[in-house]
């Protein structure tokens, strides 16, 4: 998160960094789509689709691309919140450790609540349970096989955090250098990793895991982040335009996207995020703007939290032998709305406790 990312005092040169409620507004919008995508489907799945109305809505925005926004969100933030850790002795440790004490916690509580519901309840829950060696790679962001072969964790929402864990790994050795460099680097490394692997490719599943083209939205994020450094600001009617434009791309890319999923997705996730950070907002901030930000903060555990919701509203729903049009909006509805009440009680009550702990 833009607060939560802030550098300590004990590096020189500080300065705080602007804050940007609509890019948390846009991560929340981000993370309620992800979810929407999967409730939708179980909802579908479950038979309480009759008519076809929640398929179309499904079909009409490919909903998944939240997590191409994520990730061109991610290359701003670390860039831009890590501005005053580029260049400065142990920045790099500083950064690592923040990033680790912000992502492992929650993550190894629900994978740990995920085996555990597996345990109890094999039918409550999606996804497979490995051996051993698979289960440690899923804690240790390690991508490897499920037993049915796809390169999921237990906690099948996690592949993305695979992504995420392994750019923080290779921006760190890169904050020795000034931002500029630092940026103009990683990105370069990034690329060359995508080139070798779609062009020679990998014999080992880490590599080709980490190789794929969607690697590269995180460049993306990090060239805003320099740009907004060099005062990059663009006028209201050009921010309209691009998330018209993006909305228009998405539409129309939905059931059949081109060139990949960078291209589909990744581009316009792009677009979306440069209209939102393109004119930061003062340090004091209204209610409206306050509460952009608590959406935003509580993101991550929308994410992560709303499968377990989701069945638990499947279990439910499934028990009252309803299967009507009515009983898959009111499912929908309601298990998007108790995740994200759940994910800001556990933002406030967990998340900023153990990361205030742990820092």
């Amino acid at each position: 998160m833009i607060r939560g990312q802030q550098a300590t005092h004990t590096l020189p040169d500080a300065r705080r960094p602007q804050l940007f409620p609509r890019l948390q507004a846009l991560r929340a919008i981000a993370a309620a789509a992800v979810a929407f995508s999967h409730i939708a489907n179980d909802a579908i799945v479950a038979g309480h689709d009759p008519s076809g109305a929640i398929a179309r809505a499904t079909a009409w925005m490919p909903w998944n691309a939240g997590v191409d926004i994520f990730f061109v969100i991610s290359g701003f933030v670390i860039v831009h919140a890590s501005g005053r850790l580029f260049g400065q002795r142990g920045g790099s440790l500083l950064f690592l450790r923040r990033r680790l004490t912000r992502i492992v916690p929650l993550y190894w509580v629900l994978t740990t609540l995920f085996l555990a519901m597996a345990l109890l309840r094999r039918s409550a829950i999606h996804g497979e349970t490995g051996d051993a060696g698979y289960i440690l790679a899923s804690y240790l962001f390690i991508p490897f096989a499920r037993p049915d072969g796809l390169p999921e964790p237990a906690l099948g929402l996690g592949w993305t955090l695979n992504y995420e864990m392994f750019f923080y790994l290779a921006m760190t050795p890169f904050l020795l250098l000034p931002r500029a460099a630092a940026v103009a680097g990683c990105a370069a490394a990034l690329c060359l990793l995508v080139g070798i692997g779609q062009l020679v490719g990998f014999g080992i599943l880490p590599l080709q895991f980490w190789s794929d083209p969607i690697v590269l939205e995180f460049v993306f994020g990090m060239a805003l982040a320099l740009a907004v450094s060099r005062g990059f600001a663009l006028p209201g009617w050009a921010r309209l335009a691009l998330v018209a434009a993006a909305a228009v791309w998405l539409n129309r890319l939905a059931g059949a996207p081109i060139a990949g999923r960078v291209v589909s997705f990744g581009l316009p996730g792009a677009m979306l995020v440069t209209a939102a950070i393109s004119n930061p907002l003062p340090d004091r901030m209204g209610i409206v703007s306050r509460g952009l930000m608590r959406l935003g903060d509580a993101s991550y555990a929308m994410y992560l939290f709303h499968p377990f919701v989701m069945r638990g509203f499947t279990l439910l729903i499934g028990h009252s032998g309803s299967h009507t049009e009515t009983s898959g909006v009111v499912y929908i509805a309601a298990s998007l709305a108790v995740a994200q009440l759940c994910a800001l009680a556990i933002n406030t009550g967990f998340e900023r406790k153990v990361t205030a702990m742990l820092r």
